[in-house]
């Protein structure tokens, strides 16, 4: 089972590096799971790049059609209060931001629920570290 954070699910819509993974995993994983936080802020990563100038108004509609078209084949973690003391836990423990902190807690939650081995997906060196640190498999994207 394979686990999204945002920073690399956005890939699967801009033309980054580590993108060409992302759409194969995306493409051949039976369950893609990400929090519900995601869809924020991938919308977000869409709407800077649009106003710095690097997505046109075109492509960016092209783009939220695709998203909004993927979203409901993944399954998403909703933001619930039993991930609250993950959240708590994995702030205390390590220096991460509360957003990347749920991200965290929805992939541990996941796999604790579920009983089977998750991998987190991100790009975020602080969260894969703190991945690692609390027992998940992780791969980034970019290499």
């Amino acid at each position: 089972m394979i686990y999204f954070d945002s920073s690399a699910l956005v890939k699967r819509y801009l033309k980054e590096k580590g993108t060409d993974l992302v759409q194969s995993l995306t493409t051949r994983e039976e369950l893609v799971a990400t929090s519900k936080l995601s869809y924020p802020e991938i919308l977000f990563a869409f709407m800077r790049k649009r106003r710095e100038g690097e997505l046109g108004e075109e492509k960016l509609q092209s783009i939220l059609e695709q998203l909004d078209a993927d979203w409901p084949e993944l399954f998403i973690i909703e933001i619930h209060d039993e991930l609250l003391p993950l959240v708590k836990s994995l702030i205390r423990k390590y220096p991460l931001k509360g957003a990347d902190s749920i991200q965290l807690a929805s992939a541990l939650w996941l796999e604790s629920m579920t009983k089977t081995e998750v991998v987190f997906i991100a790009s975020d060196m602080s969260m894969l570290d703190a991945a690692t640190k609390e027992n998940l498999r992780i791969l980034n994207p970019q290499g």
